[in-house]
């Protein structure tokens, strides 16, 4: 697949779709670049162009969402580091609960197209997620927006639990300059894999091994909003995890713990139609 025509295509359409939507649709979009791309955890590239499509569409006092996203490595080739990812998930306010508490199920893709290059690598995984936000204002005063959600992969037999917590804080009249904010957000998972290679061809001696670690991320995102639809960011972020890869989530080995602790930034505009 020729990566610069997939990109200028998603591109294209970020902009194009932004600009198809009724009253009840929002159509937002990410022009992204991040000099590393991290996955709970652990590191699957270097720098990765990441562009993204996302639609959300009110319905039955809740709303469908869906979106398209990509990970394009930068300057070096390998299989496997091409990604597609897609989904679809409904959210609704639990209102027989809270009307605090937002829950939400969906599903979503991973492809892999260049794993063809690697036979012992899933050309793609299918994840099944079910969760809850909960928006704090009423209790603390802000919100915090805690979360807490539950992922399985079909293919991988794996089973994730996540948590994290995100805030936006105005900082214009701190500042001087109106529309900028910094965003901090922390999350802390668990996954157990049951199946690492999937259903791929499986390295002779090695087995379709299990495996099991805990992953964390911090982020500090600082937003220039240039107008109600186009806002500029600048993100920093931290993660690791308790197990430690240099092959990413289908590694054939567990590593050293500690051994993927990464820092890497981002920046990118963002659109919101």
């Amino acid at each position: 697949m020729n990566k610069t025509i997939l990109t200028v295509a998603l591109a294209a359409s970020l902009f194009t779709s932004a600009h198809a939507q009724t009253s009840n649709l929002t159509v937002q979009g990410t022009m992204d670049y991040e000099s590393q791309y991290i996955f709970r955890g652990k590191k699957i590239t270097n720098s990765a162009f990441q562009p993204s499509v996302n639609a959300s569409y009110a319905i039955g006092g809740g709303s469908i969402n869906g979106y398209v996203w990509t990970s394009q490595p930068i300057g070096r080739a390998a299989a496997n580091t091409n990604e597609i990812d897609a989904g679809l998930a409904y959210t609704h306010t639990l209102t027989g609960i809270s009307d605090d508490i937002t829950g939400e199920i969906g599903y979503q893709l991973y492809w892999y197209p260049d794993s063809g290059g690697n036979n012992t690598v899933a050309a793609s995984t299918h994840e099944l997620h079910v969760g809850v936000t909960y928006d704090s204002t009423k209790l603390i005063g802000y919100n915090l927006s805690p979360m807490l959600f539950y992922y399985h992969d079909l293919i991988l037999d794996s089973n994730t639990l996540q948590t994290g917590v995100s805030y936006s804080w105005d900082v214009s009249d701190s500042v001087g300059v109106k529309g900028v904010s910094v965003n901090p957000s922390a999350t802390l998972g668990y996954t157990e894999i049951g199946r690492a290679f999937g259903d791929a061809a499986i390295p002779a001696g090695v087995g379709n091994w299990k495996n099991s670690y805990w992953f964390y991320q911090l982020n500090v995102e600082v937003d220039y909003k240039f107008n109600p639809t186009t806002t500029a960011f600048l993100g920093v972020h931290y993660a690791g995890n308790t197990d430690g890869t240099n092959g990413g989530i289908f590694g054939t080995n567990p590593q050293a713990p500690g051994s993927a602790n990464s820092i890497w930034f981002g920046l990118g505009v963002k659109f919101n139609m």
